[in-house]
């Protein structure tokens, strides 16, 4: 193992990495991330999905928190919390972390939740973020009444965000809680 796999899995091109890759890199100690939580920051969006499915495929560990900051964030964070997206491209990965034990409902001081991290992206719609809503609102353990060191729930602070940037998310929000009979919706 060299560190420049750690370096390459957030800035080569998918064949550079595979070819730096040696087997056990996936569960190896990099210090503050994981090498999956590094290759979900890559700033080329096809190289982050096909280095991060490389990296599950390998048996990168899903559940593992980052320390960057003195914060403990998922590899969720570390995926949503990027500012460029393909939808479509990544929500299947989303799922895919979710499945390997990926925790939606983990605070971070910085990011929240996972939803809230994605949410907060003022730049994309909730027509763009649509099929990221539809991988959190099919997961039976989302927990929406949650609340954050200041007291406020992952609810309460999806109906702050201003309309209409978010009436869907609003909108699907209160409908998971109440088809689960969940009370405490605000």
């Amino acid at each position: 193992m060299s560190t420049d796999v750690w370096i390459l899995a957030a800035n080569a091109p998918f064949d550079e990495f595979v070819a730096a890759f040696q087997p056990g890199d996936a569960g190896r100690d990099f210090g503050e991330q994981t090498l999956l939580h590094r290759a979900l920051t890559h700033g080329d969006l096809s190289a982050r999905v096909a280095i991060s499915s490389f990296l599950l495929d390998e048996g990168a560990d899903a559940t593992a928190l980052s320390g960057v900051g003195g914060e403990r964030n998922t590899v969720l964070h570390a995926l949503l919390g990027r500012g460029d997206h393909d939808v479509p491209a990544e929500a299947p990965l989303l799922r895919r972390l979710i499945e390997a034990g990926a925790d939606i409902n983990h605070f971070s001081g910085r990011f929240r939740t996972p939803l809230l991290t994605i949410a907060r992206q003022a730049k994309f719609s909730d027509a763009t973020l649509s099929p990221f809503y539809d991988v959190f609102f099919e997961q039976p353990h989302l927990d929406l009444l949650a609340t954050a060191k200041d007291g406020r729930s992952v609810h309460e602070s999806i109906q702050l965000m201003r309309e209409p940037h978010r009436s869907d998310l609003k909108r699907r929000a209160a409908d998971y809680l109440a088809e689960r009979g969940q009370g405490g919706a605000r």
